[in-house]
């Protein structure tokens, strides 16, 4: 099972996967914008620009939009990312045209009318507020803050700052499409019950032609390096937050399937060695697990600890030495065979949703530049060995070059002298 990627005569592609086993269609417009491409005064403008592409167009009012989705059986949604922006509609595969239709209309006809504008300012504050409240999530922003600085295109948040949403007008809002929406950055993935032909005439029925084209742009993150500072924020709530951030590799290293692995057998299950050392057996943690997130010039592996105020110190020092234990004496072959077999089964199943699908082959096509194939995926992970799962281990949770945020009541000292020392 694998993609056709078809490139037209604008530079905008097409990704697209047949799936038999379904009679829903996934489409998507993976746009190369986000809050990588903005600056401090565009900070949160990819996101805000995603949530108005909803609010209306010259024929279609917002709840028309909304409606004529429902009214197809539709799921419609979008989200912004460091990297990307992308617009999704799915249903019926008799449905897909109109999908197509109604998503180009958002794409080339909205008004950004003021009224609408100021009417989802409110709702994109109000989202601001609720971040807020999640203490786990201030904690992980507190933590890229500290590995990658704010001053630095990676290390500001996605959805902006309030002064920022604030101000934003029709004429930012114009300005910014017209200088980041290319299309030579942008894939259109369709996966589903549809053929390549139905696919290739969908794209240029709607979309090809459309968006500007030749703009010369360059949308990669910057290589950044990695501060090593510890950052904390105290509020007086029960749990503690702690985020250990570390260099990680980038989007197209070739450890990206080993580091799968072991992530997962350091922290990725009920079985990791991180859950069993600060949960199970010291009961330290009610949440304990790490992941990696990988940019095109960038990557940071992250470790989240969630526990109580007095036990903070001792979370942490566990955390190094289970760290420090698998950098020594590395993986045994027990952890090997299951972490492979975890992670072949989690992108096997992920295929089993047309939205996966789509998601994935217009991903593959916009960052790694090729076309997505189970297949080729499994072999890659079915010949991973510990030496190469191991080595990704030690290149992506290397506690010298350590950044940690704190969020909670009120510690003494420097916590991040924790983990160096």
């Amino acid at each position: 099972m694998s993609t056709t990627i078809k490139t037209f005569s604008d530079g905008l592609r097409l990704a697209h996967l047949q799936l038999n086993s379904t009679r829903m269609v996934g489409i998507s417009i993976l746009c190369a914008v986000g809050s990588i491409n903005e600056t401090n005064e565009t900070n949160g403008l990819s996101h805000f620009i995603e949530h108005n592409m909803f609010k209306g167009t010259k024929t279609r009012s917002a709840f028309d939009i909304a409606n004529e989705f429902e009214s197809l059986g539709a799921q419609i949604n979008a989200y912004t990312s460091k990297q990307t922006t992308c617009y999704y509609a799915l249903a019926l595969d008799d449905k897909s045209d109109k999908c197509a239709e109604i998503l180009a209309d958002m794409m080339f006809n909205s008004q950004y009318a003021k009224k609408e504008l100021d009417s989802e300012r409110k709702v994109i504050l109000e989202e601001i507020s609720m971040g807020d409240d999640d203490n786990e999530g201030v904690c992980q922003d507190l933590s890229e803050e500290a590995f990658f600085g704010t001053d630095t295109q990676i290390g500001r948040t996605i959805i902006g700052t309030r002064e920022n949403v604030k101000r934003f007008q029709k004429e930012d809002v114009l300005a910014y499409i017209a200088d980041n929406y290319a299309a030579e950055d942008i894939v259109i993935g369709i996966a589903g019950s549809i053929s390549l032909e139905d696919a290739i005439k969908l794209v240029d029925k709607h979309f090809v032609g459309k968006f500007k084209s030749g703009l010369g742009r360059s949308w990669a993150d910057k290589p950044c390096v990695a501060q090593s500072r510890y950052l904390s924020k105290f509020k007086d709530i029960e749990q503690s937050h702690l985020y250990i951030a570390t260099p990680s590799i980038t989007l197209n290293d070739d450890l990206r399937f080993a580091n799968l692995v072991a992530k997962d057998i350091f922290g990725g299950g009920m079985s990791s060695r991180l859950f069993q050392e600060v949960r199970e057996k010291s009961g330290l943690a009610y949440s304990v697990y790490a992941y990696s997130t990988n940019y095109i010039n960038n990557g940071i592996s992250q470790i989240y600890i969630g526990t109580n105020k007095d036990s903070v110190e001792k979370a942490l020092d566990l955390t190094k030495n289970v760290i420090l234990e698998i950098q020594k004496n590395g993986f045994t072959k027990e952890e090997i065979d299951k972490g492979i077999n975890s992670v072949l089964t989690k992108y096997v199943l992920s295929n089993e949703s047309t939205s996966t699908n789509m998601r994935a082959v217009a991903s593959y096509a916009l960052l790694y530049g090729e076309e997505y194939s189970l297949d080729r995926q499994v072999e890659k992970i079915k010949a991973l060995t510990k030496e190469k799962i191991e080595e990704a281990f030690n290149k992506c949770f290397d506690l010298k070059n350590a950044a940690l945020a704190y969020v909670g009541r009120e510690v003494e000292g420097n916590l991040l002298d924790i983990i160096k020392n």
